[in-house]
């Protein structure tokens, strides 16, 4: 009798739905070819269902790399399937005078498809929200031109410092690198950005919605292969660059930054600006899900 229980309660499990299951719904990207096969991989997905962050499969505590401090503990929260993530001002004295939310996935992955869901926050200018990949920078690799860090912004919003009629609507879809001057440590670290002369052509993408992003939820999604990196937005392309630097590991991140008047851009970091009274704040960016696939081999 115990080994007939035993044997029901275990058909019983397996028959137990998970609570991210690859379905018709999630099974394939939005701009997925038709004899494309995709398969999703819930290291790096999340559906935010129920009504608490999965901290098994996101840092709870992120490296600190900006103007400001991430506290998901207060910042980030799931509530009915949606993810909040919320910049505020810091009322602790002689810590970072912003704190705000970022989860980073603990796995990483390199080619494949990038998606989610995305409502924009409410205030601009000032803040954005992102989605992007990131890798840990690597300086042992000292030979010069070898690659020390990839980044690709699947897509940052509300950017613009200055409030002019449809800055709104620019977004950007850029890519960071550092590459190696034959140096050691940090002073090796040759920083390639999208808005440097030098790099605007091969790494920086520009475009103006046909939408405000803070009005409703749209998706976002970036496709990387060993050979180009290409993104969209609601299943429209709207940049293409050949990859030339992006074939490292990296995390997955949403997440919700300074900009000016907030912050200031100086000495290759963001700086907060401490003595703007930011009396708009806090604001939050949600989102629906993020969704990871890989091709079927």
């Amino acid at each position: 009798m115990t080994r007939c229980l035993f044997t029901l309660c275990s058909l019983a499990f397996l028959f137990i739905p998970h609570a991210n299951a690859q379905t018709k719904k999630n099974a394939r990207p939005l701009t997925a070819k038709a004899d494309e096969k995709w398969v999703i991989r819930w290291n790096r997905s999340d559906d935010f269902n129920g009504n608490s962050v999965n901290w098994r499969m996101w840092h709870k505590a992120p490296e600190k790399f900006a103007a400001w401090s991430w506290d998901n503990q207060r910042n980030v929260s799931v509530a009915n399937g949606i993810l909040t993530i919320t910049i505020r001002r810091n009322p602790n004295s002689g810590k970072s005078a912003f704190t705000s939310g970022m989860l980073k996935s603990y796995a990483t992955g390199t080619y494949g498809y990038y998606e989610a869901r995305i409502k924009g926050a409410p205030v601009f200018p000032g803040v954005c929200p992102a989605f992007w990949l990131y890798s840990r920078i690597d300086d042992s690799q000292i030979r010069k031109g070898l690659v020390r860090y990839s980044e690709i912004d699947i897509v940052e919003l509300t950017q613009r410092g200055a409030n002019a009629k449809g800055n709104e609507r620019i977004m950007d879809h850029n890519l960071h690198a550092i590459l190696s001057n034959g140096m050691r440590g940090i002073a090796g670290r040759q920083w390639q950005r999208p808005h440097d002369k030098r790099f605007k052509k091969t790494q920086a993408n520009e475009y103006r919605a046909p939408f405000d992003p803070r009005e409703d939820f749209h998706t976002y999604g970036c496709k990387v292969s060993r050979d180009e990196i290409v993104w969209y937005v609601d299943g429209v392309e709207v940049g293409r660059k050949k990859n030339l630097f992006w074939h490292r590991k990296m995390n997955v991140a949403l997440s919700l930054g300074l900009r000016a008047p907030f912050a200031t851009f100086e000495n290759n970091r963001l700086v907060a600006n401490e003595k703007h009274p930011a009396k708009n704040l806090p604001t939050s960016m949600k989102v629906d899900y993020v969704r990871v696939w890989e091709l079927a081999e």
